[in-house]
């Protein structure tokens, strides 16, 4: 890493990159993907050392939010999830959404989290909430190792519809992502939105059919929640994985849209709010 810090290849000081387009930001960046790697490695690290339990954090946190949900919607209020016995489903929607859950906050906060070598040394500043994303699969690897667990244990059956899974999450990781640009801009001027974030999120998985089935939304407003981008993808993934069925690929195919759109509008806006972070920060 040394020898990283005083290249001047990887940390030359770039002053007209507002000038350039999407697809030239992409190229500059990809030139500093020795720096990025190191700091994914880096990030990884430091995070789960610093904990007593290490990666059993990634394992404990969706399981400990499952069985909270599992208890409310499960046992009291008795969600009825077909023929997929609930902990199994909550098991399986609550993986994903905590990983969506860290691209989100985590990348909001990836700015002012790194204040110190944002104003020290120059890079791609986009490496902090990609690097969001690249921890988050770590989680998300174990998590589904979890999901594998409860499959054996209720003998859930194998269907080739659990291959249409990568649809879904790839999409999540898009709208995700792109929500990160958007929030780590507006977070360099208006801190008191990192305050208001969790409160969104958490609003957010009420609005969607991650602790419920789509199933059970009364027919007449579930036409509001599919106008929501989440709702079909949990949808999707809960029923290429759950339910062996693929009902929803118009709805999906509308959030990828949608996904793709915040994706590229959200990192834009990020470039542009990039040269003031200095200043703001």
């Amino acid at each position: 890493m040394k020898n990283l810090i005083s290249s001047t290849y990887i940390f030359e000081a770039e002053n007209n990159h507002l000038k350039r387009g999407l697809w030239g930001h992409l190229v500059f960046a990809a030139r500093y993907w020795p720096f990025f790697a190191y700091w994914v490695r880096r990030t990884i690290i430091a995070r789960y050392s610093s904990t007593s339990v290490g990666l059993l954090w990634a394992i404990f946190q969706p399981l400990l939010s499952s069985l909270v949900y599992l208890f409310v919607f499960s046992l009291v209020m008795r969600v009825s999830t077909g023929p997929v016995p609930y902990g199994l489903f909550i098991v399986t929607s609550m993986v994903l959404w905590t990983y969506f859950n860290r691209i989100v906050f985590s990348g909001a906060s990836s700015i002012i989290t790194n204040l110190d070598i944002i104003t020290r040394v120059r890079f791609p500043r986009e490496f902090l909430p990609l690097a969001v994303v690249a921890e988050s699969l770590v989680d998300l690897f174990f998590g589904t190792i979890i999901i594998a667990i409860m499959f054996v244990i209720h003998g859930h059956p194998l269907t080739p519809y659990m291959l249409l899974a990568i649809w879904p999450f790839l999409v999540l990781t898009a709208f995700g992502l792109g929500l990160g640009f958007i929030f780590a801009g507006l977070t360099s001027s208006v801190r008191d939105l990192l305050q208001v974030l969790p409160m969104l999120i958490q609003l957010s998985l009420y609005m969607t059919p991650v602790i419920y089935p789509i199933t059970a939304v009364p027919p007449t407003i579930q036409s509001f929640f599919v106008v929501n981008p989440l709702a079909p993808i949990f949808a999707a993934w809960q029923e290429t994985l759950l339910y062996g069925q693929f009902t929803v690929a118009g709805p999906l195919l509308l959030s990828t849209v949608v996904s793709l759109i915040v994706l590229t509008l959200g990192y834009l806006f990020f470039k542009r709010s990039e040269w003031l972070f200095a200043d703001r920060l």
